[in-house]
């Protein structure tokens, strides 16, 4: 069977990426900074679940995890692992997060975990994704870093870095792509997790399984571009 790194695995969206592999007999390599009794009980009941401690926020612990994972092939990079900001979005992180209140620090760190982390596991990673059948290197995004979206402001810091990773995403499929590999980033939709709130669209399943749907369905025609989890073409 295949086999999908994660990282974020410990909760919301990455948890249910690693419920759904599992279940469908995949190798999953669980990374997170923390864990969870969640994870650790999926991990017990699925033998095949391996579970791993990784920052990507951190060169280091990235150098760490690849050194633990070996020389496997890893046919899914699923790089899950975000950060809203220090207050969460539900919790009056949108005021948080507008003009005149700016925090430069909170700001540096989305940057850290949304941008610079899937660049960091993408460069661990890359010749391991090469090495596998599907080859594949999938990041998270949102439609909140689409610029052509944004009709209401707000948000600096998260919609930065949305938006800088798509950008990174883009690079990353021309630059990948000469090894073979198909790199893209995904919006998984505005789905009820403890980052989106409970006010949000859609089910942590519903998104996590149409973005499963993209990832098997994945061709180099389909790159460059900001895909959502039903098929949709989103705006840079």
């Amino acid at each position: 069977m295949p086999t999908i790194l994660i990282t974020g695995a410990n909760r919301g969206l990455g948890l249910e990426f690693a419920t759904q592999y599992a279940a469908d007999g995949w190798d999953v390599l669980a990374a997170s900074r923390s864990g969870s009794a969640e994870l650790g009980g999926l991990a017990a009941a699925h033998p095949k679940v391996t579970l791993f401690t990784v920052d990507v926020c951190r060169s280091d612990s990235v150098a760490a995890l690849s050194a633990a994972v070996g020389d496997r092939p890893i046919d899914v990079l699923l790089n899950n692992a975000g950060f809203y900001g220090r207050v969460p979005f539900a919790e009056g992180g949108v005021e948080h997060q507008a003009f005149g209140s700016t925090d430069f620090d909170n700001w540096a760190n989305v940057m850290q975990t949304n941008v610079f982390g899937p660049v960091r596991m993408a460069e661990a990673f890359a010749e391991r994704v090469a090495a596998s059948a599907q080859k594949k290197v999938v990041t998270l995004s949102s439609m909140l870093g689409s610029m052509a979206l944004n009709t209401i402001g707000g948000l600096y810091a998260y919609r930065s870095s949305k938006a800088a990773v798509n950008q990174v995403m883009k690079s990353m499929s021309i630059d990948l792509g000469k090894r073979g590999i198909l790199a893209i980033a995904m919006h998984p939709g505005w789905a009820k997790t403890d980052m989106g709130g409970p006010d949000a669209e859609i089910d942590a399943a519903t998104g996590v399984t149409g973005v499963r749907q993209q990832i098997a369905e994945l061709s180099a025609d389909k790159l460059g571009v900001l895909l959502a989890y039903d098929g949709n073409i989103l705006p840079y």
